[in-house]
Protein backbone atom coordinates (compact mmCIF):
# COMPACT_ATOMS: atom_id res chain seq x y z
CA UNK A 1 0.00 0.00 0.00
CA UNK A 2 1.33 3.45 -1.09
CA UNK A 3 0.32 6.80 0.68
CA UNK A 4 1.37 9.87 -0.62
CA UNK A 5 0.64 13.29 1.34
CA UNK A 6 0.00 15.97 -1.38
CA UNK A 7 -1.63 19.14 -1.40
CA UNK A 8 -5.45 19.43 -2.76
CA UNK A 9 -6.16 20.01 -6.10
CA UNK A 10 -9.09 22.53 -6.70
CA UNK A 11 -10.92 19.41 -8.45
CA UNK A 12 -10.60 17.35 -5.67
CA UNK A 13 -12.00 19.62 -2.90
CA UNK A 14 -15.62 18.71 -3.59
CA UNK A 15 -14.70 14.87 -2.60
CA UNK A 16 -12.57 16.19 0.53
CA UNK A 17 -15.77 17.79 1.55
CA UNK A 18 -17.85 14.28 1.07
CA UNK A 19 -15.62 12.05 3.26
CA UNK A 20 -15.31 14.87 5.32
CA UNK A 21 -19.02 14.34 6.32
CA UNK A 22 -18.88 10.49 6.01
CA UNK A 23 -15.76 10.52 9.02
CA UNK A 24 -17.64 12.73 11.78
CA UNK A 25 -20.73 12.10 12.84
CA UNK A 26 -24.23 13.28 11.50
CA UNK A 27 -24.18 16.62 13.58
CA UNK A 28 -20.20 16.99 13.48
CA UNK A 29 -20.62 16.65 9.36
CA UNK A 30 -22.67 19.41 9.14
CA UNK A 31 -20.47 21.97 9.49
CA UNK A 32 -17.36 20.51 7.07
CA UNK A 33 -17.39 23.06 3.88
CA UNK A 34 -15.88 22.89 0.71
CA UNK A 35 -12.40 23.35 1.63
CA UNK A 36 -9.83 25.66 -0.15
CA UNK A 37 -6.65 24.27 1.27
CA UNK A 38 -5.95 20.67 2.35
CA UNK A 39 -3.29 18.44 2.10
CA UNK A 40 -4.61 15.29 1.40
CA UNK A 41 -3.93 11.31 1.72
CA UNK A 42 -3.81 9.75 -1.42
CA UNK A 43 -3.96 5.61 -1.25
CA UNK A 44 -2.85 3.68 -4.16
CA UNK A 45 -4.64 6.30 -6.00
CA UNK A 46 -7.49 7.05 -4.36
CA UNK A 47 -8.48 9.90 -1.62
CA UNK A 48 -8.01 8.56 1.97
CA UNK A 49 -7.97 11.56 4.05
CA UNK A 50 -7.25 15.18 4.90
CA UNK A 51 -6.60 18.07 7.26
CA UNK A 52 -8.22 21.15 6.37
CA UNK A 53 -5.87 24.10 7.38
CA UNK A 54 -5.73 27.88 7.44
CA UNK A 55 -3.21 30.84 7.69
CA UNK A 56 -4.45 33.86 9.68
CA UNK A 57 -1.86 37.07 10.13
CA UNK A 58 -2.27 38.54 13.40
CA UNK A 59 -0.12 41.34 13.94
CA UNK A 60 2.88 39.51 11.97
CA UNK A 61 2.23 36.80 13.40
CA UNK A 62 1.21 34.12 10.98
CA UNK A 63 -0.86 31.04 12.57
CA UNK A 64 -1.88 27.55 11.07
CA UNK A 65 -4.77 26.66 12.38
CA UNK A 66 -6.28 22.97 11.66
CA UNK A 67 -9.72 23.33 10.84
CA UNK A 68 -10.46 19.48 10.39
CA UNK A 69 -8.98 16.64 10.19
CA UNK A 70 -10.17 13.24 9.04
CA UNK A 71 -9.68 9.74 7.61
CA UNK A 72 -12.00 7.99 5.33
CA UNK A 73 -13.78 4.96 7.85
CA UNK A 74 -12.81 2.84 5.39
CA UNK A 75 -8.76 3.36 5.59
CA UNK A 76 -8.82 3.17 9.78
CA UNK A 77 -5.99 1.95 11.22
CA UNK A 78 -3.56 1.97 8.28
CA UNK A 79 -1.49 4.71 9.82
CA UNK A 80 -2.84 6.78 7.46
CA UNK A 81 -3.50 10.02 9.83
CA UNK A 82 0.08 9.73 11.68
CA UNK A 83 1.93 10.58 8.15
CA UNK A 84 -1.27 12.84 7.51
CA UNK A 85 -0.55 14.80 10.99
CA UNK A 86 3.23 14.90 10.93
CA UNK A 87 3.21 16.40 6.94
CA UNK A 88 0.97 18.99 7.70
CA UNK A 89 2.77 20.35 10.67
CA UNK A 90 6.15 20.29 8.64
CA UNK A 91 4.25 21.83 5.93
CA UNK A 92 2.96 24.60 7.65
CA UNK A 93 6.25 25.29 9.45
CA UNK A 94 7.97 25.37 6.09
CA UNK A 95 4.86 28.54 4.70
CA UNK A 96 6.82 30.50 7.73
CA UNK A 97 3.82 29.86 10.62
CA UNK A 98 5.01 31.33 13.63
CA UNK A 99 2.60 29.25 15.71
CA UNK A 100 0.18 26.22 14.56
CA UNK A 101 -2.97 25.59 16.43
CA UNK A 102 -6.49 23.39 16.57
CA UNK A 103 -9.09 22.30 18.49
CA UNK A 104 -9.77 18.64 19.69
CA UNK A 105 -13.14 16.94 21.50
CA UNK A 106 -11.55 15.74 24.78
CA UNK A 107 -12.21 12.34 24.71
CA UNK A 108 -10.81 11.89 20.82
CA UNK A 109 -7.66 10.48 21.50
CA UNK A 110 -6.74 9.93 17.94
CA UNK A 111 -6.74 13.19 17.41
CA UNK A 112 -4.87 14.66 20.67
CA UNK A 113 -2.15 12.27 20.75
CA UNK A 114 -1.00 12.98 16.71
CA UNK A 115 -0.71 16.64 18.01
CA UNK A 116 1.35 15.92 21.20
CA UNK A 117 3.59 13.97 18.74
CA UNK A 118 4.03 16.70 16.70
CA UNK A 119 4.85 19.59 19.38
CA UNK A 120 1.52 20.77 20.35
CA UNK A 121 0.30 21.44 24.00
CA UNK A 122 -2.60 21.09 25.58
CA UNK A 123 -3.04 24.81 26.50
CA UNK A 124 -4.71 27.36 28.94
CA UNK A 125 -6.55 30.50 27.65
CA UNK A 126 -3.72 32.31 30.01
CA UNK A 127 -1.32 30.68 27.88
CA UNK A 128 -3.09 31.39 24.39
CA UNK A 129 -2.90 35.24 25.17
CA UNK A 130 1.10 35.05 26.49
CA UNK A 131 2.02 32.90 23.15
CA UNK A 132 -0.07 35.06 21.05
CA UNK A 133 -1.22 38.13 22.23
CA UNK A 134 -4.87 39.47 23.19
CA UNK A 135 -5.55 39.88 19.35
CA UNK A 136 -3.92 36.76 18.46
CA UNK A 137 -5.68 34.89 21.23
CA UNK A 138 -9.57 36.99 19.57
CA UNK A 139 -8.42 35.62 16.46
CA UNK A 140 -8.77 32.10 17.88
CA UNK A 141 -11.63 32.70 20.07
CA UNK A 142 -14.10 34.37 17.54
CA UNK A 143 -12.10 33.68 13.91
CA UNK A 144 -11.68 29.87 14.81
CA UNK A 145 -14.59 29.44 17.20
CA UNK A 146 -13.17 28.32 20.25
CA UNK A 147 -16.04 30.49 22.21
CA UNK A 148 -18.52 27.87 20.50
CA UNK A 149 -16.28 24.84 20.42
CA UNK A 150 -17.64 23.09 23.86
CA UNK A 151 -16.29 19.79 25.20
CA UNK A 152 -13.40 20.94 22.95
CA UNK A 153 -9.55 21.34 24.10
CA UNK A 154 -6.91 24.15 22.49
CA UNK A 155 -3.95 22.81 21.10
CA UNK A 156 -0.53 25.02 20.29
CA UNK A 157 2.58 24.22 19.24
CA UNK A 158 5.22 27.75 18.94
CA UNK A 159 7.74 27.69 16.87
CA UNK A 160 11.13 26.28 18.21
CA UNK A 161 9.27 27.03 21.71
CA UNK A 162 8.27 23.48 23.54
CA UNK A 163 5.00 24.57 25.69
CA UNK A 164 3.80 22.91 28.88
CA UNK A 165 0.82 20.71 28.68
CA UNK A 166 -1.73 22.29 31.14
CA UNK A 167 -1.73 19.78 34.42
CA UNK A 168 -2.58 19.90 38.11
CA UNK A 169 -6.02 17.84 39.07
CA UNK A 170 -6.35 20.80 41.99
CA UNK A 171 -5.89 23.58 39.71
CA UNK A 172 -8.09 22.35 36.82
CA UNK A 173 -10.79 21.72 39.41
CA UNK A 174 -10.18 25.19 40.64
CA UNK A 175 -10.29 26.41 37.08
CA UNK A 176 -13.43 24.86 36.22
CA UNK A 177 -15.11 25.80 39.06
CA UNK A 178 -14.55 29.41 39.01
CA UNK A 179 -15.17 29.15 35.48
CA UNK A 180 -18.60 28.19 35.62
CA UNK A 181 -19.18 30.50 38.57
CA UNK A 182 -18.45 33.89 36.68
CA UNK A 183 -20.46 32.30 33.56
CA UNK A 184 -23.04 31.97 35.49
CA UNK A 185 -23.25 35.37 37.39
CA UNK A 186 -24.59 37.22 34.10
CA UNK A 187 -27.65 34.86 35.08
CA UNK A 188 -28.29 36.38 38.36
CA UNK A 189 -30.43 38.92 37.18
CA UNK A 190 -33.44 36.30 36.74
CA UNK A 191 -32.92 34.41 39.91
CA UNK A 192 -34.67 35.20 43.06
CA UNK A 193 -32.68 34.41 45.54
CA UNK A 194 -29.15 34.51 44.18
CA UNK A 195 -27.30 33.47 47.17
CA UNK A 196 -29.13 29.83 47.56
CA UNK A 197 -28.80 29.76 43.87
CA UNK A 198 -24.89 29.93 43.22
CA UNK A 199 -24.47 28.18 46.38
CA UNK A 200 -26.57 24.97 45.02
CA UNK A 201 -25.53 25.54 41.65
CA UNK A 202 -21.32 25.20 42.59
CA UNK A 203 -22.29 22.65 45.58
CA UNK A 204 -23.84 19.93 42.46
CA UNK A 205 -20.71 20.62 40.22
CA UNK A 206 -18.25 20.21 42.91
CA UNK A 207 -19.82 17.00 44.05
CA UNK A 208 -19.97 15.35 40.81
CA UNK A 209 -16.04 16.08 40.91
CA UNK A 210 -15.90 14.11 43.81
CA UNK A 211 -18.35 11.08 43.43
CA UNK A 212 -16.11 10.96 39.92
CA UNK A 213 -13.12 10.63 41.96
CA UNK A 214 -14.88 7.89 44.28
CA UNK A 215 -15.68 6.10 41.00
CA UNK A 216 -12.27 6.87 39.35
CA UNK A 217 -10.30 5.51 42.33
CA UNK A 218 -7.75 7.42 44.25
CA UNK A 219 -4.14 6.73 42.94
CA UNK A 220 -1.97 5.48 45.75
CA UNK A 221 -4.83 4.71 47.65
CA UNK A 222 -6.56 1.73 46.08
CA UNK A 223 -7.54 0.06 49.59
CA UNK A 224 -9.74 3.09 50.12
CA UNK A 225 -11.81 3.06 47.18
CA UNK A 226 -15.36 2.80 48.25
CA UNK A 227 -17.65 0.14 46.25
CA UNK A 228 -17.16 -2.17 43.03
CA UNK A 229 -17.15 0.84 40.73
CA UNK A 230 -14.46 2.30 42.25
CA UNK A 231 -12.34 -0.92 42.59
CA UNK A 232 -12.86 -1.53 38.61
CA UNK A 233 -10.99 1.90 38.13
CA UNK A 234 -8.54 1.99 40.91
CA UNK A 235 -6.00 0.57 38.64
CA UNK A 236 -5.47 3.38 36.10
CA UNK A 237 -3.90 6.58 37.54
CA UNK A 238 -6.58 9.65 36.80
CA UNK A 239 -6.61 13.51 36.78
CA UNK A 240 -9.29 15.96 36.01
CA UNK A 241 -9.38 18.68 33.13
CA UNK A 242 -11.32 21.40 32.22
CA UNK A 243 -11.98 21.39 28.64
CA UNK A 244 -11.61 25.57 27.37
CA UNK A 245 -14.14 25.85 24.64
CA UNK A 246 -17.36 26.99 23.98
CA UNK A 247 -17.13 29.59 26.91
CA UNK A 248 -18.92 32.05 24.52
CA UNK A 249 -21.81 30.28 23.73
CA UNK A 250 -22.33 28.97 27.67
CA UNK A 251 -22.45 32.59 28.54
CA UNK A 252 -25.11 33.07 25.75
CA UNK A 253 -27.26 30.25 26.98
CA UNK A 254 -27.14 31.43 30.61
CA UNK A 255 -27.56 34.80 29.98
CA UNK A 256 -30.91 34.11 27.83
CA UNK A 257 -32.45 31.63 30.14
CA UNK A 258 -30.89 28.27 30.63
CA UNK A 259 -27.75 26.81 32.95
CA UNK A 260 -24.78 25.65 30.77
CA UNK A 261 -21.80 24.73 32.62
CA UNK A 262 -18.45 24.87 30.62
CA UNK A 263 -17.36 20.79 30.83
CA UNK A 264 -14.83 18.99 32.91
CA UNK A 265 -14.00 15.54 32.92
CA UNK A 266 -11.53 13.01 34.92
CA UNK A 267 -9.12 11.17 32.32
CA UNK A 268 -6.89 8.50 32.19
CA UNK A 269 -2.93 9.01 32.01
CA UNK A 270 -3.31 6.41 29.38
CA UNK A 271 -5.52 5.03 27.09
CA UNK A 272 -6.26 1.92 25.63
CA UNK A 273 -8.57 0.55 22.81
CA UNK A 274 -9.64 -2.25 25.17
CA UNK A 275 -13.43 -3.18 26.26
CA UNK A 276 -12.41 -2.99 29.98
CA UNK A 277 -10.87 0.50 29.21
CA UNK A 278 -14.40 2.19 28.10
CA UNK A 279 -15.97 0.22 31.10
CA UNK A 280 -13.74 2.13 33.35
CA UNK A 281 -14.40 5.46 31.50
CA UNK A 282 -18.28 4.35 31.50
CA UNK A 283 -18.14 3.82 34.91
CA UNK A 284 -17.14 7.29 36.13
CA UNK A 285 -19.81 9.12 34.27
CA UNK A 286 -22.21 6.78 35.22
CA UNK A 287 -21.35 7.35 38.69
CA UNK A 288 -21.50 11.19 38.12
CA UNK A 289 -25.17 10.37 36.59
CA UNK A 290 -26.36 7.98 39.44
CA UNK A 291 -25.01 11.34 42.01
CA UNK A 292 -27.17 14.15 40.04
CA UNK A 293 -30.06 11.53 39.58
CA UNK A 294 -30.07 10.64 43.37
CA UNK A 295 -29.64 14.45 44.33
CA UNK A 296 -32.29 15.56 41.58
CA UNK A 297 -35.09 13.09 42.74
CA UNK A 298 -34.59 13.95 46.66
CA UNK A 299 -34.75 17.51 45.57
CA UNK A 300 -37.95 17.09 43.67
CA UNK A 301 -39.83 15.33 46.76
CA UNK A 302 -39.05 18.77 48.66
CA UNK A 303 -38.38 21.18 46.32
CA UNK A 304 -41.94 22.98 48.05
CA UNK A 305 -39.72 22.91 51.54
CA UNK A 306 -36.76 24.99 50.68
CA UNK A 307 -35.47 26.75 48.13
CA UNK A 308 -32.07 25.02 48.18
CA UNK A 309 -34.46 21.95 46.89
CA UNK A 310 -35.85 23.74 44.52
CA UNK A 311 -33.11 25.17 42.96
CA UNK A 312 -31.14 22.06 43.12
CA UNK A 313 -34.31 20.14 41.39
CA UNK A 314 -34.18 22.81 38.64
CA UNK A 315 -30.26 22.47 37.92
CA UNK A 316 -30.40 18.60 38.15
CA UNK A 317 -32.87 18.02 35.48
CA UNK A 318 -30.58 20.44 33.47
CA UNK A 319 -27.69 18.35 33.75
CA UNK A 320 -29.29 15.19 33.43
CA UNK A 321 -30.73 16.45 30.10
CA UNK A 322 -26.74 16.92 28.80
CA UNK A 323 -26.22 13.68 30.55
CA UNK A 324 -27.86 11.67 28.84
CA UNK A 325 -27.48 13.52 25.08
CA UNK A 326 -24.41 11.16 23.74
CA UNK A 327 -24.29 13.39 20.27
CA UNK A 328 -22.08 16.90 19.96
CA UNK A 329 -21.77 19.13 21.89
CA UNK A 330 -22.93 17.39 24.83
CA UNK A 331 -20.71 14.11 24.42
CA UNK A 332 -18.17 15.82 27.20
CA UNK A 333 -21.01 15.19 29.42
CA UNK A 334 -20.46 11.87 30.04
CA UNK A 335 -23.40 10.36 27.85
CA UNK A 336 -20.99 9.31 25.34
CA UNK A 337 -18.66 7.47 27.51
CA UNK A 338 -21.57 5.08 28.91
CA UNK A 339 -22.92 4.81 25.42
CA UNK A 340 -19.64 3.27 24.27
CA UNK A 341 -19.21 1.14 27.14
CA UNK A 342 -22.88 -0.53 27.73
CA UNK A 343 -25.97 0.33 25.49
CA UNK A 344 -28.03 -1.12 27.88
CA UNK A 345 -27.42 0.71 30.75
CA UNK A 346 -27.67 3.92 29.09
CA UNK A 347 -30.46 3.39 27.85
CA UNK A 348 -31.76 2.64 31.38
CA UNK A 349 -30.18 5.66 32.70
CA UNK A 350 -31.85 7.47 29.56
CA UNK A 351 -35.15 6.34 30.80
CA UNK A 352 -34.82 7.37 34.86
CA UNK A 353 -33.33 10.62 33.67
CA UNK A 354 -36.58 11.13 31.27
CA UNK A 355 -39.04 9.94 34.01
CA UNK A 356 -37.41 12.16 36.46
CA UNK A 357 -37.66 15.53 34.05
CA UNK A 358 -41.48 14.26 33.44
CA UNK A 359 -41.98 14.17 37.26
CA UNK A 360 -40.51 17.61 37.81
CA UNK A 361 -43.16 19.03 35.68
CA UNK A 362 -46.31 17.88 38.37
Amino acid sequence: MEIVIRSMEKEEAEEVKRIGKRAFSLVEGMFVSKPKHALVAVVDGKLAGAIIYKITKVQGRRTGYFEYAFVDPDYHGKGIGRKLYQATTDYLWEQGCDSQAALVKDDNVGSWSLFLKNGFARVTLWEIVRQLGLLGFLSQFFGNLLWLAVGMDFYLAVRNEPLQNKSGTGRQIGGYLFANLLLILIALYRIEDPVIFLGTYVGMLAGTIAIGRIAAGAPKKEKECIGRIAAAAAKRKWQFRLNNGGAGIIAVVNFFGGIFPMSGNWYPHKYENTDEFRRDMGMVALAEWAFIAALTGVSIIFSASHMIFHYASWIGVILLVYRILAIYPFEAYGGSRVFSWNRWIYGVMSVISVLLIIFIQF
